[in-house]
């Protein structure tokens, strides 16, 4: 059974970078890994509440301010610890917003802190490939 990790964010650039990053994930971890992907904050948390990820992919800024329940990603890293079928599954924070308070809250709910600046596909990769576990 294949691997399946959510990729949340609402730029296409950013999760097709994530997607090619999970394409060497799986060569790492010799495995499948099926990718699930949202664009709104909305959505997101609909899918961390109700399906079981091996592997989450955050951002923090999602340009839906305009829907009902729109939440920023610090906000969805905190009620994914929780409530939801993800509480212990390994959640990186993958963000612009590049500040020590942000890292600092990310890493107080047990989040991994990823910069968008600088991303290096092959150390991302590996990253990954060292938190994910099977469930």
């Amino acid at each position: 059974m294949a691997l399946k990790v959510l990729v949340a964010d609402d730029d296409e650039g950013q999760r097709r970078s994530h997607g090619f990053a999970l394409e060497v994930t799986s060569a790492i971890v010799e495995d499948e890994i099926e990718i699930v992907e949202t664009a709104t904050s909305v959505e997101t948390w609909q899918k961390l509440k109700g399906e079981s990820f091996n592997l989450v992919i955050l951002d923090n800024d999602f340009k839906d301010d305009n829907l009902k329940g729109h939440l920023p990603g610090i906000a969805l890293l905190q009620l994914a610890r929780r409530e939801g079928a993800n509480r212990g599954t390994p959640i990186f924070f993958c963000s612009a917003d590049a500040y020590d308070t942000l890292k600092g809250m990310v890493e107080k709910h047990h989040g991994v802190y990823l910069p968008k600046v600088g991303y290096d596909i092959e150390k991302v990769a590996q990253l990954f490939a060292d938190k994910m576990k099977k469930k």
